[in-house]
């Protein structure tokens, strides 16, 4: 090989996991049925934990091993299992993903109300549970066992899921290892709502001179659950997701750039994209009109789910989500 070709396989070697040509895990087959996989954690402060995820390899993926795939971490929302995450966002399926792995964490039901992620004023703080650390240990345990292409890791999230993304961006440490983060209905909340702050106070990127962050939320004025200004009353207040979105518009250096907006979808989806540091939709925000809370799809979804999310829509987040994370990948 010659040293031209060798330097032009460089960026490519160094993109790809350790896991690459290991032997897949029983059951693991490229377009084959999701498997359940079960790892220890640390992640219950003090003790070692079994904790589960669901992985599903596309029909794409090399059956070698030998070939570095994106990954898109999915966190399900409170009370919503993993397995109805893969069925509402349809990620295992090709027609909305030809070539990502996807990995469905599952929540523990540490405390009532049940299954659930950090970020959550209902769950416990992350000096008994912290979820990050859940989330490092799969990135670990897949880069040894796949074959993984490093600098394009994702988190999409829907509810307290999206909050999970929210806190995995937030995080100076974590958020080095994705290239970009996506929320649907994603609940964010102030430090008051919390028993530490997280959100505000607590979110240190700790960005790099010219690097971005890419944000993406989507959002219904109807959410019941999440309201979009905030008000959850009886419950915890939430952020306002202008809020929320401004505040990394900020973190992006992109405050001194007008957003573009457009009006999709026949009036019903309001969309803001900014771009800056020579960078397009850096931070992309939908707002829905009469959407409640939940994953926007053509498809219909359970009876209660329908109820939340005030039925289906014209368009598909995933398909929306999947062409914004295409643009973005972190540098090798």
């Amino acid at each position: 090989m010659s040293l031209l070709s060798a330097l032009t396989l460089l960026p490519l070697a160094l993109a790809a996991s350790s896991g690459c040509s290991a032997t897949l895990p029983k059951g693991l087959t490229p377009g084959g049925a999701s498997q359940n996989l079960t790892i220890s954690s640390a992640s219950v402060i003090g003790k070692k934990t079994e904790r589960r995820y669901i992985i599903h390899l596309p029909q794409t993926f090399s059956a070698k091993n030998d070939k570095a795939a994106p990954l898109i971490i999915a966190p399900h929302g409170q009370l919503l299992p993993a397995w109805t995450m893969e069925s509402i966002t349809e990620l295992s399926k090709p027609a909305f993903n030809k070539d990502h792995i996807v990995v469905y964490p599952l929540g523990l039901d540490f405390q009532a109300p049940g299954i659930q992620w950090l970020s959550d004023p209902a769950a416990p703080p992350s000096s008994v549970l912290d979820d990050r650390i859940f989330i490092t240990e799969i990135l670990d345990h897949l880069e040894s066992t796949l074959c993984i292409d490093k600098t394009r890791i994702y988190a999409a999230g829907v509810s307290n899921g999206g909050g999970l993304t929210g806190i995995i961006a937030c995080d100076p440490k974590l958020n080095k290892r994705f290239a970009a983060f996506a929320g649907v209905a994603a609940a964010f909340y102030p430090d008051s709502s919390l028993t530490e702050p997280l959100f505000v106070a607590g979110c240190k990127p700790d960005l790099a001179p010219g690097r971005k962050l890419p944000i993406l939320e989507f959002h219904g004025l109807n959410d019941s659950v999440i309201a979009y200004d905030g008000d959850n009353s009886p419950d915890p207040m939430s952020l306002p997701l202008t809020t929320w979105v401004d505040s990394w518009v900020s973190k992006n250096g992109c405050s001194g750039t007008s957003p573009v907006v457009k009006t999709l979808e026949a009036g019903t989806v309001k969309e803001s994209r900014w771009s800056c540091g020579g960078k397009t939709d850096v931070v992309v925000h939908r707002t829905i009109q009469n959407f409640g809370h939940g994953w926007p799809s053509v498809a219909a979804q359970s009876a209660l789910l329908e109820s939340l999310r005030i039925g289906p829509t014209t368009w598909n987040a995933t398909t929306e989500i999947m062409t914004w994370f295409s643009k973005w990948k972190l540098s090798a």
